[in-house]
């Protein structure tokens, strides 16, 4: 169903935006009288294909997060479910949220479930999203489910900004140090090599390679990285994008330290909605299915995929994830144990706990041994550079002192 963009004005006089949907713009207008509005403009919402702009709009993690919160408290205070939706709907500024919802909407009214309306968007609500809101219908009461969800999310979005918060610093460090060297390396090193040119003496090794990688970058080195650039661009673009993050998913999942930074965030966010999952009964199969979406690392989400399948055929959690590499030992007898206890579910969200508690002090020992070694990188390659400039000036010192 087309979507339109309105400015209209209510009965107070106020000026209201939003998005409608209907099948033409004869019914948008008429939708927008039934609401008292009056439509000043009235365009259709169309996404036009470009290389710049994604065809699919995803409500972010945050917004989803408040969007869930706001539900919950809305409908454990009474207010109906479309009246909720329509406040939420008025309320936020967001343009994305107000589209989809605004679609919600209409579809409630016509008679879908909550679940059936949100699988209409799949980029914004995922298959854990509508598991646990099935749930909620099937027991009568969403409120709960809801409030369950929303916190959820919000530990989600908390272990994304801590990711985030561990990374930036080097990163820009690292940004910074390329930076540098590159001007060193296009503006100042070939000046300073031209003194050497009328000089017949041997360059040391040092100064050779210097010259070399400076020659590189200033020449076809920038072309080719433009290129590059470019290529990966519209591969991205053009439908590979999820072999490239593959391919770099199994790099990083093979270097020491950084994989047990990733598994940690991974593997949490699998066992807390494999967790919820099972507490709304969810039949185990389905459940692992749906969690494993969760995972970030394609690589270490095809590794579990292929030894849980195997519980399916009768083999129990704990084994299945005994043989997946990068599972801590500690993990599998906590879930060997819930499993052998009866409370299953009660321990898979005890081990998503520990391995939270974990990655909280990875990433501190992770930042505490990353800063001071991007700073020694910086210092080394900066160093390099002036050592290389400054042996052709020694040896010619050395050779004039000589004469």
């Amino acid at each position: 169903m087309p979507a339109y963009q309105y400015l209209a004005i209510n009965p107070q006089g106020e000026k209201k935006k939003g998005i409608i949907s209907a099948d033409n713009i004869y019914i948008a207008k008429k939708k927008l009288k039934e609401k008292k509005l009056s439509p000043i403009k009235l365009d259709l919402n169309s996404d036009k294909f470009n290389l710049f702009s994604s065809s699919k709009k995803k409500i972010s993690l945050v917004n989803l997060m408040l969007f869930t919160r706001q539900l919950s408290t809305l409908l454990s205070g009474g207010v109906p479910l479309n009246k909720s939706l329509s406040i939420i709907n008025e309320q936020t500024n967001n343009i994305i949220l107000k589209e989809q919802v605004s679609e919600v909407l209409l579809k409630i009214e016509a008679g879908y479930s909550l679940s059936d309306a949100l699988r209409e968007f799949p980029q914004s609500f995922d298959n854990l999203y509508i598991a646990l809101i099935v749930a909620g219908e099937v027991s009568g009461d969403l409120s709960p489910v809801l409030e369950k969800t929303a916190a959820f999310l919000e530990k989600r979005s908390l272990m994304q900004k801590e990711v985030a918060a561990a990374l930036i610093y080097p990163a820009v460090l690292l940004f910074i140090t390329f930076i540098i060297v590159g001007m060193l390396l296009v503006f100042v090193v070939p000046s300073v090599v031209d003194q050497f040119s009328s000089t017949n003496q041997q360059l040391p090794l040092l100064t050779r390679w210097l010259i070399s990688i400076s020659e590189f970058i200033s020449g076809s080195g920038l072309i080719l990285v433009l290129i590059f650039c470019l290529s990966m661009f519209l591969a991205l673009k053009l439908g590979f994008r999820k072999r490239i993050r593959f391919f770099f998913d199994k790099i990083f999942l093979s270097i020491p330290y950084l994989n047990t930074f990733l598994v940690q965030v991974d593997l949490s966010r699998f066992l807390s909605s494999l967790s919820m999952l099972r507490n709304s009964n969810t039949p185990v199969m389905e459940a692992i299915n749906i969690s494993l979406k969760t995972i970030s690392n394609g690589s270490f989400r095809e590794s579990l995929d292929f030894h849980l399948i195997k519980v399916n055929e009768g083999d129990s959690i704990a084994s299945s994830l005994s043989r997946v590499k990068h599972v801590p030992p500690l993990v599998n007898q906590m879930v060997a144990s819930g499993e052998a206890g009866g409370n299953l579910e009660k321990m898979l969200s005890k081990a998503a706990e520990y391995l939270d508690q974990e990655f909280q002090q990875t990433s501190k020992i992770f930042m505490g041994f990353l800063e001071p070694l991007v700073v020694l990188i910086m210092g080394g390659l900066v160093a390099a550079i002036v050592a290389a400039v400054l042996l052709p000036l020694i040896d010619m010192n050395n050779v004039s002192l000589l004469n």
